[in-house]
């Protein structure tokens, strides 16, 4: 019976074939690193601006019901775009529309679902004549190799005694895409800091229940905001009115430069200290 053929390779062959292949996974590693490299970099955002008014009526002339949206959309990395395009849209859709058994996806269905709720509106109440406006503009604020910070003012308004403003705030992860929260990023005892400040501030007696001044915070116990915003140098801490406390409160701010706050962080000193 003849051998197999790997007993007739000498062993110089044998290392001939073990370098070649060594060199063969180098270069695959290589490129993969140079792809992923690619991917992390090639993300790019730019502004998308749509409106829509009823009966095409123009807005600076008033009387005018109408909804505007400008918001960032990204694009160049294929998975991290996606997601972050995701959460900005569901972002859109819950600051505008409050018809919560509508199931309304992008920004384009909100534009017209708004026109329509208006329509509706006035043909059930003929004597209603009080245009809708809302207006949602967002802004990149902050963005490094590793955070993507982006904020959104909303001024709207569908009837009753005033409209409602608002800033909000999302933060991203640049790498993975993912929503970053508080918890993603800072220290637990980063919120005894904040309620201390916070108490500070809003003149509420250290030993006293944080709500007796006139607060609204549930439970009876502080908690950070929901809009945490980054900016270049600062970490922007927002409450926007009714959120802890009466609209004639209006709302509640609190900022710290990042390199007084360092200890808090969690995310990399690299991004959070230039």
């Amino acid at each position: 019976m003849p051998l197999p053929l790997c007993c007739y390779l000498t062993e110089f062959a044998v290392r001939k074939i073990t370098s070649l292949c060594l060199v063969f996974l180098l270069l695959v590693s290589c490129k993969e690193d140079k792809k992923e490299e690619k991917t992390e970099t090639s993300l790019t955002f730019q502004t998308k601006s749509l409106s829509k008014s009823l009966d095409d009526c123009t807005p600076e002339n008033g009387n005018c019901t109408f909804i505007s949206l400008t918001f960032p959309v990204a694009s160049g990395a294929d998975y991290q775009a996606e997601k972050i395009n995701r959460e900005i849209e569901k972002f859109l859709v819950s600051i505008v529309d409050y018809q919560e058994e509508e199931k309304i996806e992008k920004p384009e269905e909100l534009a017209e679902d708004f026109i329509a709720n208006y329509k509706e509106t006035a043909e059930e109440f003929p004597e209603y004549e009080l245009p809708w406006e809302a207006t949602v503009t967002g802004k990149i604020i902050y963005q490094d190799a590793d955070i993507i910070s982006m904020e959104f003012d909303t001024d709207m308004f569908t009837g009753g005694a005033h409209g409602y403003r608002s800033t909000n705030y999302l933060n991203f992860d640049r790498k993975t895409g993912k929503k970053l929260t508080a918890t993603d990023l800072f220290k637990d005892d980063f919120k005894k800091f904040v309620e201390k400040d916070f108490r500070k501030k809003y003149e509420i007696p250290s030993d006293s229940n944080i709500n007796s001044t006139g607060m609204f915070f549930e439970d009876e116990k502080f908690r950070l905001p929901e809009n945490i915003g980054i900016s270049q140098k600062k970490i922007l801490l927002h409450y926007n009115a009714y959120e802890i406390a009466s609209y004639a409160a209006g709302n509640f701010n609190l900022q710290y430069p990042k390199k007084e706050i360092q200890q808090f962080l969690k995310i990399s000193d690299s991004s959070m200290t230039r």
